[in-house]
């Protein structure tokens, strides 16, 4: 209920907040924008403004003077994620304008004084100045609030994890961003400079490019660097070390780096192709077909050569072996698996390309010559990519130690080795399909004219499918007998001992145990009975009364033994478990006894519900924005 009711007030301030901000502003620059009057506007925005402030006052004010109140009654409420999101938003959502105004008011004067028209600025073109002092102005002190109120929070509340999760996310937004604005300015920059030879420099739109990359690149690259150092200071504390989000944050920005520059790559790789086969008529031609693709690449190389050097060593502070194995394995399998995507498209535009080659004699048509330079261009790119991340991986998994088995057995290296095989095999079924359509139809038709090529083409796509499935499927059944005959080794060599207190619960144990893992030597030790010298367990397990309260002579036992005890929960007369006891103990106990003989590591997660929820919205708004702005910026420059 209080989660609720956190939500409802912050989100509804929130709101009310941004109405009544804007609204002012609005009210500002009527009283001192003599534009709006000549133009006959001022009494919309005097509507406008007073509109938005009048309903937007009462309702922020009610809102946030009893959120403000739960605080001073409630420390949970002052130290909730709630709360932390709503001041580090509010922080953003006032910050952020604020840069960009600073962008527009910088952006136009330096265009006018090159006597260039400042509505081609990067932003805010069609704004005036005491709009971008105005918004400025407002923003920063609704945000020097909020700050206060923030730092006030961070001296009293306990405890202060929930806050110190949404400052990491704070911080790299604003990373983020930087980052964004350094690459668009770059970018431009570049197009600049690469199109110093075409002899276009007459073009006035090129002269834009020179001074909004600059003003952009300046104002961008401060805050990128400083809120880079930030993150790295933050470094010291452990916390911030391990955190998933600057993990996943580095495997992101060092794989969308490697995806535009090898995209790009692959166009700069088409365009020389094209130059050596004669399709360019001039070099200046290919000079200028080639300074979108240099410009967007060369700022995308530095992202994944710099996040990727910090990504390596992000893994390498990481002291637990598997899991930074498993964390280099995460990065290797997705680049394979890009690389295998477009070797297999190269592949069968090649094929495709002799095919049409050999049957129509086009060898010197443009159309097939754009082809042959389209499908050599993705082979270059895909191929070694494929190979250089491919091949460690198989080397590791062919390993006959524990590396090779935790390799075998890894999420993503299933999931990658079932994706390859469903796309062999829908594929293959799909192409198939096409074929048996094709070939059918012209059996009915009696018209065999026009279908030879079609046929041929889905015969060498149907094959590629069948190749690609038939080796993952291979090497799954490679990895299965592999797996099964290590791990059986690993079960029979850990022994396990069941105390059993006679009510039935060592014998169901029993029962889930082998049912699971039948090689694993579990066995029953009942509690009035001393244990065996010869029993050497590895682990054992009781119930959780047992565990509360056992006999002398098993808390004797217990105290001389230094392997691992399992403790299954359940009723425990005056005794009450707090928290949500497993429906199914016995699985599940059976399961972890199955982790720990297999040398899995058991780790509770400490992440609490509500920050997992805040990133899975993250990344679901935040990613397909980010994935479209980058293909926007890819496309806008792809010839």
């Amino acid at each position: 209920m209080r989660t609720i009711r956190r939500i409802y007030f912050y989100a509804v301030t929130l709101i009310s907040l941004e109405v009544v901000l804007w609204g002012l502003i609005n009210l500002v620059r009527s009283i001192f924008c003599p534009g709006l009057v000549a133009c006959g506007g001022l009494g919309s925005a005097l509507a406008r403004g007073l509109a938005l402030v009048v309903v937007g006052v009462p309702v922020f004010g009610f809102h946030w003077l009893i959120a403000q109140r739960f605080t001073r009654h409630e420390m949970d409420e002052r130290a909730s994620g709630i709360r932390a999101a709503f001041l580090y938003g509010v922080l953003l959502g006032t910050l952020i304008p604020v840069v960009q105004n600073i962008l527009a008011l910088v952006n136009r004067p330096v265009l006018s004084g090159l006597q260039m028209e400042s509505s081609r600025a990067f932003v805010g073109g069609a704004q005036a100045w005491s709009d971008n002092i105005i918004a400025i102005l407002m923003n920063l002190l609704v945000a020097a609030y909020f700050y206060y109120v923030l730092r006030g929070d961070w001296k009293e509340l306990q405890p202060k994890e929930a806050f110190a999760n949404l400052r990491r996310i704070y911080r790299w937004v604003w990373t983020l961003y930087g980052l964004g604005l350094l690459v668009s300015g770059l970018d431009q920059i570049l197009r600049f400079i690469l199109s110093l030879n075409t002899g276009l420099l007459s073009l006035d739109f090129q002269r834009y490019w020179a001074v909004n990359g600059i003003v952009v690149t300046l104002v961008g690259a401060p805050i990128w660097v400083y809120a880079w150092l930030t993150i790295q200071k933050s470094l010291a504390e452990q916390a911030e070390r391990e955190s998933f989000l600057r993990l996943g944050l580095l495997y992101l920005l060092s794989l969308i780096g490697v995806i535009v520059t090898l995209s790009t790559g692959g166009v700069i790789v088409d365009d020389l192709l094209r130059l050596v086969f004669g399709d360019y008529g001039t070099i200046q031609e290919f000079v200028q077909a080639m300074d979108g693709p240099l410009a967007v690449c060369i700022p995308f190389l530095g992202i994944w050569l710099y996040y990727g050097r910090w990504l390596g060593r992000a893994m390498l502070e990481d002291t637990d072996t598997p899991r930074r194995a498993g964390m280099r394995r995460l990065y290797c399998y997705i680049l394979s698996a890009l690389g295998l995507g477009v070797t297999f498209v190269g592949l069968a535009m090649l094929l495709s390309f002799i095919v049409d080659g050999v049957l129509l004699n086009l060898y010197g048509s443009h159309q097939l010559l754009r082809q042959l330079t389209a499908a050599l261009a993705l082979l270059v790119v895909g191929l070694p990519l494929w190979l250089l991340t491919w091949r460690p991986m198989q080397a590791e998994a062919f390993g006959s130690d524990d590396a090779g088995d935790h390799a075998r057995r890894s999420l993503i290296r299933k999931i990658i080795l079932y994706l390859a095989l469903f796309a062999g095999v829908i594929g293959g079924m799909v192409t198939a399909v096409v074929l048996l359509n094709t070939f059918l139809g012209a059996v009915f038709a009696g018209d065999f004219n026009n279908i030879t090529r079609s046929l041929l083409d889905s015969t060498v796509i149907l094959f590629l499918f069948i190749g690609l499935g038939l080796y993952h499927g291979l090497m799954l059944g490679r990895d299965g007998r592999n797996t099964a005959s290590a791990l059986t080794a690993k079960h029979a060599a850990f022994p396990v001992l069941i105390f059993d207190p006679g009510d039935g619960f060592g014998p169901a144990l029993l029962a889930a145990v082998q049912k699971q893992t039948p090689r694993l030597p579990a066995a029953l030790q009942a509690v009035d009975q001393p244990v065996a010298d010869s029993a050497k367990p590895l682990a054992v397990v009781l119930p959780s009364d047992l565990a509360l309260d056992p006999p002398a002579s098993l808390r004797k036992w217990l105290d001389k033994f230094d392997g691992t005890r399992l403790v299954v929960p359940r009723p425990a007369g005056k005794w009450t478990l707090v928290g949500q006891p497993a429906r199914l103990p016995f699985s599940q106990t059976a399961q972890t006894l199955r982790q720990l003989a297999e040398g899995q590591e058991l780790r509770a997660s400490g992440t609490p519900c509500w920050l997992i929820a805040v990133y899975v919205v993250a990344a679901l708004v935040g990613l397909p924005i980010l994935v479209s702005l980058i293909g926007t910026l890819v496309s806008a420059f792809m010839r």
